[in-house]
């Protein structure tokens, strides 16, 4: 049986507590491992912190000239409340308002979906300066990672290679979710080393907005039209970042001599966790509006579970391109089966009824995905168990 993502990590906490913590670090994921035990310990003690906290100010850390024109906009608002406006105090202010905005900023036909306009956004760098997706040129790589999250720290540093690689023709954004400036900059620049592009969103602005989550780490790889070409939820590795980013330029990158390609078995588990994340991240939601009926005409609870059904198609997409060994193909057949009953079925019901805001379809379609999912869970494990005893 698979062990848990909790169980795996409690592991490594002791094995490098007990062993390897006092050394030096004698490489960069000898160093991210030990980054991961202090953010797992911190997890630990404040855990409320890290699942519903916010890492502080939006505008934390600004630079000179943006703080310049924050000072400025405050000092304008308080001559106006004093004196009152004029045509010019007012459009002055307009135009400081429009440039220190940091968060979403709203394009007709925008959406977090394959095929659809990324939605716009500005945030500051870690040395804080702004930064807007739109006014960025090119091809863009848009990651969305946290300190806490062990397969976020994992792949940046295989995120950093193919950026080096391909400098100048894509764009590798890391957006940090949800912590401090001193966080993502420890985990940014000592732990993961990467030099690509980091943005600061300390109060979730973007996943509680625009790019609503359904795990960690989640990667869009958008096109220099601006189109969402490819969503992945969950680590991605190395030569399918590769192919991915290719994809994006036209080009075929370089062969991988460090790291060989991933076999079935490991692209099988990432696919099974993250469709477990995701799958509990729907229950989540449904829980919600089980408790208040109210949220089924939630803006954002709708735009949350719709989000969530789509990661279910892709999800049977990508194991549904793998091509299992003899010896596992009656089990990967099962989880494939259970896979496309809930995209299949259960989605296109879940969305027809949030849109429709249908309580009796919501009812029918979450017994069914309830259903299907323990069907998945049933498959997931046992092909999870045979996968880890013959690795």
């Amino acid at each position: 049986m698979a062990d848990s993502f909790l169980t795996r990590l409690r592991q490594k906490q002791q094995s490098y507590v007990l062993f390897t913590f006092l050394r030096r670090p004698y490489s960069i994921r000898d160093a991210i491992n030990r980054g991961l035990v202090i953010a797992a310990i911190a997890a630990a003690i404040v855990a409320p912190i890290f699942i519903g906290g916010r890492g502080g100010d939006a505008a934390e850390g600004a630079g000179e000239e943006f703080a310049g024109k924050l000072a400025e906009l405050e000092e304008l608002k308080e001559r106006r409340d004093e004196e009152g406006g004029s045509a010019e105090l007012d459009a002055r202010i307009a135009e400081l308002e429009e440039q220190t905005h940091l968060g979403y900023i709203e394009r007709d036909g925008d959406a977090s979906d394959k095929g659809a306009l990324a939605p716009d956004f500005r945030l500051l760098d870690l040395e804080g300066q702004p930064h807007r997706l739109s006014e960025i040129d090119g091809p863009i790589v848009l990651n969305f990672w946290a300190s806490w999250c062990e397969p976020c720290i994992e792949e940046m540093p295989e995120f950093e290679e193919v950026s080096q690689e391909t400098a100048g023709r894509v764009t590798f954004i890391g957006v940090n979710d949800g912590e401090s400036l001193e966080t993502a900059r420890e985990f940014a620049y000592e732990v993961t080393e990467v030099s690509y592009l980091v943005l600061l969103d300390p109060t979730k602005s973007m996943t509680d907005g625009p790019y609503p989550l359904v795990g960690r780490p989640t990667t869009y790889f958008i096109g220099a039209d601006g189109i969402i070409k490819e969503l992945r939820v969950g680590i991605v590795d190395l030569e399918t970042l590769r192919v991915l980013v290719g994809d994006l330029i036209g080009e075929e990158l370089g062969s991988i001599e460090e790291s060989p390609p991933a076999d079935y078995g490991e692209a099988a588990l990432n696919i099974l966790d993250s469709a477990r994340a995701n799958y509990a991240a729907a229950e989540e939601q449904i829980g919600r509006w089980r408790e208040s009926a109210d949220v089924l005409s939630d803006p954002g609870w709708q735009r949350n579970m719709v989000a969530q059904t789509r990661v279910w198609s892709d999800l049977h997409e990508q194991f549904a391109a793998l091509s299992a060994p003899s010896q596992w193909e009656e089990l990967h057949q099962k989880v494939l089966d259970a896979l496309a009953q809930i995209a299949n079925a259960a989605g296109p019901l879940v969305r027809d009824a949030v849109e429709g805001e249908n309580a009796g379809g919501m009812e029918t379609a979450v017994t069914l995905f309830e259903s299907f999912r323990g069907i998945f869970d049933l498959a997931a494990e046992n092909l999870s168990g045979v996968i880890e005893a013959q690795q």
